[in-house]
């Protein structure tokens, strides 16, 4: 794969990662997997354990940085259950 600027531009429009990295929550969505994955050395977990994870995660940064951090419907488990629907 070359890395010009029709190949970066096409893969930032349509690649996965590069449209997380791009989000604004790419903070949160990085540090929350390498807190939960990548230091404790898990590769599985089932998906209960991580949507009860990412709401601890939130609870503490709503706790550290404001409530209005995340938004009141910005729900770990919302979310998981949207990832299983799929």
């Amino acid at each position: 794969m070359t890395l010009d600027y029709p190949t970066l531009a096409s893969l930032r429009a349509h690649h996965p990662a590069w449209r997380l990295l791009c989000s604004d929550n790419a903070p949160l969505i990085a540090s929350f997997l390498h807190r939960v994955f990548i230091a404790p050395n898990v590769r599985t977990l089932g998906v209960a354990e991580l949507a009860e994870a990412l709401e601890d995660e939130l609870y503490a940064l709503r706790r550290q940085q404001g409530e209005e951090t995340f938004g009141a419907g910005f729900h770990g488990r919302s979310m998981f259950t949207r990832v299983e629907a799929c």
